[in-house]
């Protein structure tokens, strides 16, 4: 049986940069919200704030430009790429883009655009939200909750598609 190389590792959002500022304020406004958080149905020992969770799963899921030196091959474009990936964490992270699909639906799309590439594809059109959810529950890794907590692991996953 022919070798065969193992795909290449590349380095995730979460490695290089995050927006911890905007993640704390809304994880924090998060704690005074009382109805229609998964808590509120019971008192969990270790409650996750899901603003928290929904940043750091999207941050784990999506390459960081310095992934990519053909697309972005100058600091300077990473730098610009990565911050606008900053404002889709800035924008997912408050409480109620939890219902709104369009927040979803981008934090979506830039998930299956970092898998597509990953395997050598194009992700589905950014207005697809069938597509890109199909193409996320097929192609996209696993998400696990290693410390089987509160809820908040299982349940981000399930509002990002994956």
């Amino acid at each position: 049986m022919p070798d065969v190389a193992p795909p290449p590792v590349r380095k995730k959002l979460i490695e290089v940069s995050i927006p911890l500022e905007a993640i704390s304020v809304a994880s924090e406004r998060e704690k005074d919200i009382k109805v229609g958080k998964h808590t509120s149905m019971h008192q969990w020992f270790a409650p996750r704030p899901i603003a928290t969770c929904r940043a750091m799963l999207f941050s784990q899921l999506v390459d960081d430009p310095s992934a990519w030196p053909d697309r972005f091959p100058t600091e300077e474009l990473q730098a610009g790429e990565r911050r606008r990936l900053h404002r889709v964490i800035e924008t997912l992270v408050p409480w109620e883009a939890s219902t709104d699909e369009a927040i979803l639906n981008a934090a979506r799309w830039e998930i299956a655009r970092s898998v597509a590439w990953g395997l050598g594809e194009e992700p589905p059109a950014k207005n697809k939200t069938k597509e890109i959810l199909d193409y996320l529950q097929t192609k996209a890794p696993p998400v696990y909750d290693p410390f089987s907590g509160g809820g908040s692991i299982p349940l981000v996953p399930t509002f990002l598609g994956t």
